[in-house]
């Protein structure tokens, strides 16, 4: 039944995988999981972090984390684990908090939502052991390369060589440019566009052989997202509320700013958004960005979102 079905938002990073994962857990009855997947968050609903960001999970290797996710589905919050943690206010407050939460999603029986784009290469793996509910985000290359660009994110692409079946699974291709990226400090943007080929090569990938998940572009639930977030419920088997609408056009409407602000993360003129890029990047980035990304970015945009 749709109503005890867990669901995996993922994508790229910067693809709108939280505001879609916040909307979604808006639902009656859902409970709102944050990135067990990254390694780099501290207090953790993931009583046994991964080894590596892009964790790939596969069936040899699926021991060491079934029983981990199966807790984290079932709102089993990692306590002690997290008290050992603690050195901080800020850390004994997220302890707090998400020990609470935990607390209520499993006394109200709460459907689990996992968000995160750090699932994405295992996405396979989670859907086939745990019969989930899969959306994948999709994003403009210059977009997403522009959004790494202004929070200044670079990529330790060792991440993915020290997991040579994931290399071997789904990103051969790009393995002399991944050498390449790992072995030298290389340009920010050229590492933005090779992790978005990677992501979105993958993607195709996943469109083709699994035709059951939502593929969704991040530009079209900008453009309509009262609609596009109804059609995403009415698949998921989500009951779409009249305060669900609200805080749908609460969070994307004309009233808030184009770009993020601090304590205010997800809340942002949605249609203006969509090409906030041509502000951040310079001509001669984006002419980089489309030709280096052409071959896969034209299996989802056209010349004329450019």
């Amino acid at each position: 039944m749709k109503a005890s079905t867990p669901i995996l938002v993922t994508g790229s990073h910067r693809s709108g995988s939280t505001w879609a994962g916040r909307m979604l857990s808006a639902a009656p009855h859902v409970g709102y999981i944050h990135e067990p997947f990254n390694v780099d968050i501290k207090i953790s609903v993931n009583p046994k972090p991964f080894k590596h960001q892009f964790q790939y999970i596969y069936e040899k290797n699926s021991e060491d984390y079934k029983a981990v996710l199966d807790g984290i589905l079932h709102f089993r919050y990692p306590l002690a684990v997290n008290l050992g943690k603690i050195r901080t206010f800020m850390d004994g407050a997220d302890l707090i908090r998400d020990q609470t939460l935990f607390l209520f999603y499993r006394l109200n029986n709460a459907r689990p939502l996992i968000k995160d784009p750090l699932a994405f290469f295992s996405v396979e793996w989670l859907s086939r052991n745990f019969n989930m509910d899969v959306l994948v985000m999709i994003r403009h290359p210059a977009a997403f390369c522009s959004s790494l660009k202004i929070k200044n994110w670079r990529f330790d692409f060792n991440q993915l060589l020290k997991q040579p079946l994931l290399m071997d699974r789904y990103l051969e291709k790009f393995a002399e440019e991944i050498h390449e990226h790992a072995e030298h400090k290389t340009n920010l943007l050229d590492q933005a566009i090779l992790l978005w080929n990677c992501i979105h090569h993958t993607v195709n990938i996943y469109r083709k052989n699994h035709p059951e998940w939502l593929f969704v572009r991040h530009e079209d639930v900008s453009l309509d997202p009262v609609n596009q977030f109804k059609m995403i419920y009415d698949d998921f088997g989500l009951e779409f509320t009249r305060r669900v609408e609200k805080k749908i056009k609460a969070s994307c409407g004309a009233h808030n700013p184009v770009e993020q602000e601090d304590g205010r993360e997800f809340f942002r003129d949605s249609k203006r958004n969509i090409y906030n890029w041509k502000e951040r990047l310079t001509s001669d980035e984006i002419r980089r960005i489309k030709r280096k990304t052409s071959n896969i970015a034209t299996l989802f945009y056209s010349q004329d979102e450019w």
